[in-house]
């Protein structure tokens, strides 16, 4: 089953940034609910804009996440920081992932935060030489960083390795390169791989018609996960259409189940009221 995280809750997002800022509960509340009820498996938090402010804002977004969803919400601690990771980490109820590892050496200490704790993990495909531009540089990257892990006592098995989305508008090459990444990772390192999706089409037009065509291509390569707007519905058509072309829905049960229920809320819809 591809896991999908939420990406909404990010300060890089000017209407998140303002949100916080402002501590405007009820749109940090509204942006957890959907992407939760649209699918999300995790939700990632993102405060790494307010700088000094990081700790503070994580733990308030926190706070706020688990009162509107429960305690039991999966949630992804997006932050370079290793002492504001861990705090963040010691906030949460449950397990949270780390977001994220990765081979560049400033981020070497979130590898101790790792080793102490039972979080799954999300690792940049990703060294001091920058980001990698074909499938060879994204699996040697790879590669290293299961290693390093390796190295640290912690298991592959909690790892999802992000190969670097990059869009098509500058590199156009890139959408190819991601996707035999994917392939060589899952056949030659039998490992979890993971996309940002929507980079795909940063600057483009009809971005959501590019990321759920792309997403499709993504699982059919082998995808293990995904940080995307889950409230984009047709995205969740895509994935599910997907997964039951390629034999990862046996007998297409979940995207019959998911017709029959898309099919019911129609009906639901079209009756007037009594």
């Amino acid at each position: 089953m591809l896991l999908v995280v939420g990406e909404l809750i990010n300060s890089t997002r000017k209407q998140v940034r303002e949100a916080i800022a402002l501590r405007d509960e009820p749109q940090i509340r509204d942006l957890a609910r959907r992407q939760v009820a649209a699918g999300a498996d995790v939700l990632d938090l993102n405060a790494g804009e307010s700088d000094e402010q990081e700790l503070a804002d994580l733990l308030w977004l926190i706070d706020v996440v688990e009162d509107e969803l429960g305690p039991a919400t999966r949630l992804a601690i997006d932050t370079s920081d290793p002492e504001v990771m861990a705090d963040a980490i010691g906030a949460c109820s449950s397990v949270p992932f780390m977001n994220s590892i990765s081979n560049e050496a400033n981020r070497l200490p979130l590898f101790e935060v790792a080793k102490g704790c039972d979080c799954e993990m999300i690792g940049l495909a990703m060294g001091d030489s920058g980001v990698p531009m074909t499938a060879d540089a994204r699996v040697r990257e790879a590669s290293m960083l299961i290693e390093k892990c390796a190295s640290h006592g912690i298991s592959e098995r909690r790892l999802f390795i992000d190969l670097i989305c990059i869009t098509v508008a500058v590199a156009p090459e890139q959408g190819l390169e991601l996707l035999e990444a994917i392939r060589r990772v899952r056949s030659e390192l039998d490992a979890a791989p993971l996309v940002a999706v929507s980079n795909i089409s940063f600057g483009l037009p009809s971005r959501r018609l590019l990321n759920r065509t792309y997403l499709a291509m993504l699982v059919a390569a082998g995808l293990a996960g995904a940080i995307l707007d889950p409230t984009d519905y047709r995205m969740a058509d895509a994935i599910r259409a997907a997964r039951a072309l390629t034999g990862q829905d046996k007998y297409c049960v979940d995207f019959n189940r998911h017709h029959r229920e898309q099919a019911s809320a129609r009906r639901t819809e079209a009756t007037p009221p009594h």
